[in-house]
């Protein structure tokens, strides 16, 4: 049986992102982080999947240092 996808408010949004309601209305409005509009009007309430949002930070993961140079020390950089 298929399960069912976790809809969540703003509010539980910004508790499971663990970020105020200012950072998640900027990344709302800049199409950072996907959203759904609950009807036409700009007032309207937005929901989020948990999925989504997982996927997201998941996309958005900082890798550690010593992977992002793959191992010579200086971050990926080269130097002449």
């Amino acid at each position: 049986m298929a399960r069912k996808e976790e809809i969540l408010t703003s509010a539980e949004a910004r508790g499971y992102l663990k970020i105020g309601r200012t950072k998640l209305w900027q990344l709302t409005k800049d199409q950072m982080i996907p959203s759904y509009r609950l009807g036409s009007s700009p007032n309207a309430s937005l929901r989020y999947k948990r999925s989504e949002l997982l996927r997201w930070l998941e996309k958005n993961r900082l890798m550690p240092t010593d992977e992002q140079g793959a191992g010579n020390g200086n971050g990926g950089a080269s130097r002449s």
